[in-house]
């Protein structure tokens, strides 16, 4: 009877041993399974990110530079220049970027913008300001130009013809033809310009030089 009691707990500790080695297999399988769809997960945020700033770069790349034009106040007619710089130099690299990286730049990609004007007959009057950190809208192709450093607000609209009748519409197609990588860059912007002493708001036309 012992030696059946005996055999019997053998039995018992070798099913119990198997059913953890089971358990322990099935538990790093699950893990293993874990750490994978969190890999790929990561790998796919990366993608998006990557795509997301190919993007922006494609819309900065094709407003930086210069631009020059005139605009008239109260019958008076002024200079303007705009300059137009990237916060962060385009780059090229053959490694695969962090995910740091990517958060990096999509969080401090903007524009820095310099904004002078001048009598014509009279270089030594120009004034301008410095705003920095400019975040376009990427999608309407509109630069707002709002800051307390800078007395006077300026609109910024992409545009490709003297005539367009709808400043807003073309910006937006042209944004869209920016991101699909049709056009490289624009050769004009129009402009709306607000003095912080006047009400009026004065419309110019910028064409890069």
């Amino acid at each position: 009877m012992k030696k059946w009691m005996l055999f019997g707990l053998m039995i018992f500790l070798l099913i119990s041993c198997d059913s953890e080695e089971g358990l322990k297999e099935q538990t790093k399988i699950q893990s293993q399974e874990e750490i994978q769809a969190q890999n790929q997960n990561l790998i796919d945020w990366s993608d998006q990110l990557e795509k997301d700033l190919e993007k922006r770069r494609l819309f900065i790349g094709a407003v930086a530079g210069e631009f020059e034009g005139e605009i008239t106040v109260k019958q008076f007619r002024f200079s303007i220049r705009v300059k137009v710089a990237s916060t962060i130099p385009d780059y090229q690299t053959d490694r695969v970027r962090t995910l740091a990286e990517l958060e990096y730049e999509i969080q401090n990609l903007a524009l820095n913008i310099h904004v002078i004007q001048w009598n014509p007959d009279l270089n030594m009057s120009a004034v301008g300001c410095v705003i920095e950190n400019i975040r376009p809208d990427f999608k309407k192709g509109i630069l707002n130009i709002i800051s307390e450093s800078c007395s006077n607000s300026y609109s910024l609209f992409l545009a490709n013809d003297e005539g367009a009748a709808s400043t807003e519409e073309v910006g937006v197609n042209l944004a869209d033809q920016i991101r699909s990588g049709e056009i490289n860059y624009v050769h004009m912007l129009k402009g709306k310009f607000q003095s912080s002493n006047n009400a009026k708001v004065y419309e110019f036309t910028l064409n890069r030089i």
